[in-house]
Formats: structure tokens, C-alpha cells, sequence
């Protein structure tokens, strides 16, 4: 029998694709999903009758090859393949068994099995160590197979527990016991939150990103994180160490940039915050000396702006001015009868004649006239 190579060509392409597909509703096999912690027995004919029941369409289709596994044992059908994976993974041999899952949900990524089999992979991972892959593997289940989950909140833990894990590794243990680089855990906290950000552990895990970028001297950005707790879960219990925190940072600030206005009064301001939202706070004393210490600071530049004008530019007025400002602004500071003093003398300069309050500038000595260059070596 003669054959064209164009029949040929097709013909070996879609063997290579795996086009033939059989159905897997008749059989009843034993279908094994894995929770964190948690084994759970799931049959093929329940998946199918609880489809029927929500009128869901199961849609088997082709996905796409990889030549990963290209020369790997596969199954016809998606049910098939499970039970190869699952008996793979019963063996002990997890990387097998965790490649066989990954080509059962992209060869058949709407099939029953295929949210179960993504399942089952992130938790192979995670049983590895494997965290980074371990992580992506969840947030591909979560990405693609939400509302098919039966047990969401498992997989935020999970996700919970690696970020954990990537912030608390040491590098380089070889060098000097290693280092910590806390701020690698960051983005994972992030999307744990965007994952449940109504989930029991999100406030814990948004705190979690404030303290990673705190570790990692990230202060900025670490405030912004912290006040997200407060905005977001005023009535959790990270809400009140999540505003210590950010006036921790704002302390930090402060010393790399002392003479920084603004750090000053949005230190201030947080303060204020915190005393007006927990007064009952165990940090109250603490916050209330360090509100005083910085009273003390911003008086103490108003009083400089003073002192200044009254000094090197002469101009009395400018000075009393700011010297009114601080008694106003700054009643109970320790310079205010400084101030008071200040002003009296100056407004007694006021009360003078101009020519009696500006001092005559002193005479510079003529410089000896010379004719002309002839006369230089005289």
C-alpha cells in the first residue's frame, strides 16, 4: 500500500501530540489528593457525579507537548495517568512522580483530575524542599483551579510557610555561618496577601512584609507596609506592633538624616496616631518621652531661625517673629522664657533711633596712592 508523504507527516505528528484521548467517566479508580498534612480519598465517579450535580462541562483536551516528557511513560486518558502518577508517588519516587502530575494537568488542564494533579505537585515540591518551584506550583493551582479547591486555606498556609522559610535561609553558609537576606521573602508575603487578603494569617503576613524590608534597612518602605496593617486591619493584633514598628523606623531615619524636617514631623504625626489609637498601649510611656525629646527638637529650630536673624542679619523684627511663633506653637517647652527674654531685649532695641541701634561699620585704611610702576622700588 502506497502512502503520500504529506499522510505520513501528519500521521507522525499526531502521534507525537498524543491525539488519541479516551474517555475515563466509565472507569471507577481511586483517586489520591494530598493536603498540607492530610490525605483525602477522591473516586473518579464522585468527580463525575459532582459535576453532573453542578451542571459543570469536564472539557478533556490535548494541552500542549513537552519534550521533557517526551520519553516518560504516559497514559491515553487523564484518569490512567493519575493513577500512574499516584502509584509513582506511593513508591517514594517524588521527582517521578511530581513530573507525571505536571504532564497530566497541561495534557489535560480541564479534565477532572487535572486541579487534583496540580494539587499534588505543589505538595510534592514542598515535601522536597523545593520552595521557590514549590510556591509557583501553588500559585499555578491557585491561578488556574480556585473555585475547583477544596481546601484554599491549606495552600495559603503553604505559601505562608515557604515565605518563612525564604526569609529565614542563610546564604553562603560556607563564609562565616552565612547571611540573611530577609528581603527575597518579600514579593512572597506580598502574594500571599493578594491570594487571601481576607484569610485569618493576611494581617500576619502584611506585617511580615513590613519586617522583611525593616531587616533589610528598607525603612521607607517598610513604614508603607506597616501602615497598610493599620489601614487594613485596624482590629487585628498586629495593628498595634505594626505602628510601634513604623516609629521604630522612623527612629532609624532620624539618625541617617538628622537635620531632615520632614522626617521630624511625620514622626510627630505617627506619635500622635499611635497615643490617639491605643492609650492603653504598654509602648505609652515610651512614646510619651520620645514625644517630649522631639518637642524639644522642633522648638529648638524655631529657636535657632530666631537667634539667627537676630544675630547675622540684624533685623530685630524677623526675630521677634519667630521667637512668637515658638511661645505659640510650643507653649510648654523649656525655651519659651528664653524666648520671652529675647523678645524684651530686642524690642527695647526697637524702641531706639535707627542711627543709636545700627552700629557705624568700621573704616577701612586707604591703600598709598602710587604714581606710576617708575616709582615701585621707592
Amino acid at each position: 500500500m502506497h502512502f503520500s508523504r504529506t499522510y505520513l507527516l501528519i500521521a507522525f505528528l499526531a502521534l507525537l501530540s498524543g491525539g488519541w484521548t479516551a474517555s475515563a467517566a466509565s472507569d471507577v479508580r481511586t483517586v489520591e489528593a494530598e493536603e498540607v498534612g492530610a490525605d483525602t480519598k477522591v473516586s473518579t465517579e464522585s468527580m463525575n457525579q459532582k459535576a453532573r450535580d453542578e451542571k459543570v462541562y469536564w472539557v478533556e483536551d490535548t494541552g500542549r507537548f513537552t519534550w521533557r516528557s517526551a520519553f516518560d511513560k504516559k497514559m491515553d486518558n487523564p484518569a490512567a495517568q493519575w493513577e500512574l502518577a499516584s502509584e509513582t508517588r506511593k513508591k517514594g519516587r517524588l521527582k517521578k512522580a511530581e513530573q507525571r502530575m505536571l504532564y497530566l494537568y497541561r495534557r489535560w488542564p480541564n479534565s477532572i483530575q487535572a486541579p487534583w494533579a496540580a494539587r499534588a505537585r505543589a505538595d510534592m515540591l514542598f515535601e522536597r524542599k523545593e520552595w521557590p518551584a514549590a510556591f509557583e506550583a501553588y500559585q499555578y493551582l491557585i491561578d488556574n483551579y480556585s473555585g475547583q479547591m477544596t481546601a484554599y486555606n491549606s495552600a495559603l498556609q503553604a505559601q505562608y510557610t515557604i515565605a518563612e522559610k525564604i526569609m529565614n535561609r542563610r546564604r553562603m553558609r560556607w563564609m562565616f555561618g552565612g547571611y540573611r537576606a530577609p528581603e527575597y521573602a518579600v514579593e512572597y508575603f506580598e502574594a500571599v496577601v493578594r491570594n487571601g487578603p481576607q484569610w485569618e494569617r493576611a494581617p500576619e503576613a502584611q506585617f511580615m512584609v513590613g519586617k522583611c524590608n525593616q531587616d533589610a534597612k528598607e525603612f521607607e518602605m517598610a513604614i508603607s507596609a506597616y501602615e497598610v496593617v493599620g489601614y487594613r486591619y485596624p482590629d487585628s493584633s498586629f495593628a498595634e506592633e505594626a505602628a510601634w514598628q513604623q516609629i521604630q523606623c522612623y527612629l532609624k531615619l532620624r539618625r541617617e538624616y538628622p537635620d531632615a524636617p520632614e522626617i521630624l514631623s511625620r514622626m510627630l504625626t505617627s506619635t500622635t496616631v499611635f497615643l490617639s489609637t491605643y492609650p492603653s498601649s504598654e509602648y505609652r510611656t515610651e512614646i510619651i518621652t520620645l514625644r517630649n525629646e522631639l518637642y524639644e527638637v522642633k522648638a529648638r529650630q524655631v529657636y535657632n531661625e530666631a537667634q539667627f536673624y537676630a544675630d547675622v542679619p540684624k533685623e530685630p523684627e524677623a526675630a521677634i517673629i519667630y521667637y512668637k511663633k515658638l511661645i505659640e506653637e510650643f507653649p510648654k517647652s523649656e525655651l519659651v522664657p528664653e524666648a520671652y527674654k529675647r523678645i524684651a531685649e530686642l524690642e527695647k532695641i526697637l524702641a531706639m533711633p535707627v542711627k543709636a541701634r545700627t552700629p557705624d561699620a568700621p573704616r577701612s585704611r586707604p591703600l598709598p596712592f602710587i604714581e606710576g610702576a617708575e616709582h615701585a622700588d621707592d
